[in-house]
């Protein structure tokens, strides 16, 4: 019967020269590749080879970018939330309070069904929005009040 063709397995560089080698032949023997995880460069060589060693490749470790996991990443930001918020915010400027209330009411729906994040911002441009237009009101009762 022929012999199990045996492999040696040298790893450069680190600790001592038993954790240096290892011996893989038929799948009966025990396999000891200590040192295989800590090594920077490792080579094969093969009793047939005559001392030559073959470099051994690892394939590239793979990384995670931020986009390839969508379950890491929330639901994007609502932007008519915040433009809402923003128009009711300069709401001083009497025009854009209407489109502030409008842009804040329709943000809070979007975000409320979780399709976008970004609730308090459209829950903010509402309570601002309505702010202005009482601040308005009342202005606008003084200034008649005023000429009458």
């Amino acid at each position: 019967m022929p012999e199990a063709s045996e492999t040696t397995t040298v790893i450069g560089g680190v600790g001592s020269p038993a954790d240096q080698k290892a011996t893989v032949g038929s799948p009966d023997q025990k396999t000891t590749n200590y040192a295989a995880d800590r090594a920077g460069e490792s080579a094969t060589t093969t009793p047939g080879s005559g001392g030559k060693t073959d470099p051994v490749t690892r394939p590239p470790a793979r990384k995670a970018s931020p986009s390839s996991s969508p379950s890491t990443a929330g639901p994007s930001l609502s932007v008519v939330a915040i433009v809402g918020f923003v128009l009711s915010g300069i709401g001083f400027f009497l025009i854009t309070v209407p489109f502030g209330l409008w842009l804040g009411y329709r943000g809070r729906e979007e975000t409320t069904h979780g399709k976008r994040a970004g609730f308090w911002f459209a829950k903010w441009a509402i309570y601002l929005g309505w702010l202005w237009v009482v601040f308005w009101a009342l202005a606008l009762i003084a200034y008649l009040w005023i000429l009458l």
